[in-house]
């Protein structure tokens, strides 16, 4: 009889609802069902469980059980629901973030901003955030294009991200410098929207940047032919981090350039090697500059 190893954060997540009160249900690999005084709540562990492979073992039970506290603060936020009719308190509490166009939610308020990319409208709760339905956008005195418009105003009034440069080095190559976009916000994404506004990372062909991950912006000036390496230095960091951080969005390598996004290049891989594919309109752009 063949013996089945114990996934480590399975039983990890089991030990922490028990000692929240919740009994823990298995429904797949990468989800479980809770079941306590307030109801039952479906938990997902993919990002779990990117989340752990970054840290030490030691530090898992800790960060399971953090995880599994912060997804019970949508139980008790489901018993005191917000007056979404209130529309005159639901505006300050409008947030908006960038999403792959593949992610679920059929009823959400969304718009693409670019091909693979879309843009939501969501409530800030503190600890937790409910995307804006189209139901409740609605029987709001506003539309679509006033409630982005003020879900951004309200993100960008939370103040501007940390910016990092890191510089990548190859022999024979001159230094490439990558800008890096961070902080404790829940909302990075969204400040791609006006990348070469608010940050000092546009050149006068605008720049080029990728969103992997809900947690960081990666992005290079647009100035001259130096923007091809960093593209495909760009695309190096999305394949790697789309597919081991949490909370991911998009492989693809991006182009701000007039307050508008467009895609740079799209990513592949062809037996098992990363292969760029730029658009026809980005490739001319940098003609232009060799020119």
């Amino acid at each position: 009889m063949s013996e089945t190893t114990p996934d480590p954060i399975v039983s990890l997540t089991v030990a922490a609802a028990h000692q929240l009160g919740y009994s823990c249900r298995v429904a797949a690999r990468d989800d479980v069902v809770l079941s306590g005084p307030s109801g039952n709540l479906r938990v997902g562990l993919a990002n779990l469980r990117r989340m752990a492979a970054d840290e030490p073992r030691e530090r898992w039970p800790a960060l399971v059980a953090d995880y599994i506290g912060t997804g019970l603060i949508e139980l008790d936020v489901a018993d005191d629901p917000l007056d979404t009719d209130d529309f005159a308190m639901m505006r300050g509490l409008l947030r908006t973030r960038l999403y792959s166009a593949d992610a679920a939610g059929a009823d959400v308020v969304r718009r693409e901003i670019a091909p693979g990319l879309v843009q939501r409208v969501l409530i800030d709760r503190v600890h937790t955030m409910a995307p804006v339905t189209a139901t409740m956008a609605r029987d709001w005195p506003v539309g679509e294009a006033e409630l982005f418009a003020l879900a951004e105003a309200n993100t960008r009034g939370d103040g501007p991200l940390d910016l990092v440069t890191h510089g990548f080095e190859q022999p024979n190559a001159e230094r490439v410098d990558i800008a890096m976009l961070c902080g404790l916000s829940d909302y990075i994404t969204a400040h791609a929207r006006w990348l070469g506004e608010d940050y000092p990372v546009a050149g006068p062909a605008g720049a080029v940047f990728v969103v992997p991950s809900q947690r960081h912006i990666y992005a290079y000036p647009v100035t001259d032919t130096k923007a091809v390496r960093a593209t495909t230095l760009l695309a190096q960091l999305a394949a790697l981090e789309y597919t081991r951080r949490p909370w991911p969005v998009s492989q693809d390598v991006y182009w701000w350039r007039d307050g508008r996004i467009e895609r740079a290049a799209v990513i592949d891989y062809a037996a098992e090697q990363l292969r760029i594919h730029p658009t026809e309109e980005f490739v001319a752009a940098l003609d232009r500059l060799r020119s």
